[in-house]
């Protein structure tokens, strides 16, 4: 097996090119994984670490990453070797895992019934109505645009009639484009019922998103071109920072914060009707006549 000074230098390729040479009755016996380094009968495989690099490779170097990886889980392994002997029966670590396993449960649930009961509750009428009292909440960070977007290159065949159905976007004009840029277009874009930012056009364009702004308010028809291409935007619909959004882009925003405001009262009527249902059906058993007052809370909670 490869030391495990050797493995920490071994620069990745791609991904990751620490390889290592075991035999097939050794991959076999880790299940297809190819392992890296070991403590005892603990192994640390590189596909784990390749799986950790990938989610963080825009951040750091792989070289470094590797190495600090596998060493981080080196020094992990071997203090967690040596806390498992002195705290491995302890009843109070039995006890934390029972209370974090029951915590993970409670949540999970909850969020379940939160999904599948409190989403439901507010209509689209319910949003409507808290989007008319609450316009002043809604209002655009940045400018967006709803329409077309289309690029092509100078010597592309009928530009007069792409600027025609690009003009026009009638339903017959859009067909007309869709065809076109399929072996036309360097790149073709409809969003005519979706909004994206007009910083993310401009960025596609040899304009500035301040500029193409000023154009957009003007005419909702834009065209620009460098030396080797044309690019033109259709705004049919453009919004500016500041402006009240409109009720279909806020409306998701809408449901969080109806859903993260009437949440807990949700859960604390579950709970009463769990409690409630307990008494009745006496599932409930009270052992000492100290909290027999108890079964009586269940009812005046609800009144």
């Amino acid at each position: 097996m490869v030391g495990v000074r050797k493995i920490l230098h071994i620069v990745p390729v791609a991904l990751l090119t620490i390889l290592l040479f075991v035999s097939c009755e050794e991959q076999l016996s880790h299940n297809g994984k190819t392992p890296l380094v070991s403590v005892g009968k603990e192994f640390l495989y590189k596909e784990d670490v390749e799986q950790h690099y990938a989610i963080n490779r825009h951040l750091v170097d792989s070289a470094k990453f590797v190495n600090e990886y596998v060493r981080k889980w080196l020094e992990d392994a071997l203090l967690y070797r040596v806390a498992y002997r002195n705290v491995s029966n302890s009843k109070e670590i039995e006890k934390m895992v029972d209370n974090y396993r029951r915590s993970l449960i409670l949540n999970l649930y909850q969020g379940r019934l939160i999904d599948q009961r409190l989403s439901l509750e507010f209509t689209d009428e319910k949003v409507n109505e808290f989007y008319e009292q609450n316009k002043g909440l809604f209002l655009m960070k940045e400018p967006m645009v709803q329409g077309l977007y289309l690029k092509v290159a100078k010597k592309a065949p009928q530009l007069a009639s792409v600027r025609k159905w690009l003009a026009g976007a009638t339903h017959e004009d859009v067909e007309k484009l869709e065809k076109y840029s399929l072996t036309n277009a360097l790149a073709y874009d409809y969003f005519v019922e979706s909004w994206r930012a007009l910083d993310d056009i401009a960025a596609r364009m040899p304009i500035t998103v301040d500029e193409l702004l000023k154009r957009l308010e003007k005419k909702p028809f834009v065209e620009v071109s460098d030396t080797g291409a044309y690019y033109f935007v259709n705004a049919m619909s453009l919004l500016k920072k500041g402006e009240t959004m409109p009720v279909d882009m806020a409306s998701a925003e809408i449901r969080t914060l109806l859903i993260n405001s009437s949440k807990a009262n949700f859960i604390k009527k579950v709970k009463r009707d769990l409690f409630d249902q307990a008494i009745e059906s006496e599932e409930i058993k009270i052992y000492d006549n100290a909290f027999s007052s108890l079964l009586g809370e269940g009812e005046s909670a609800n009144q």
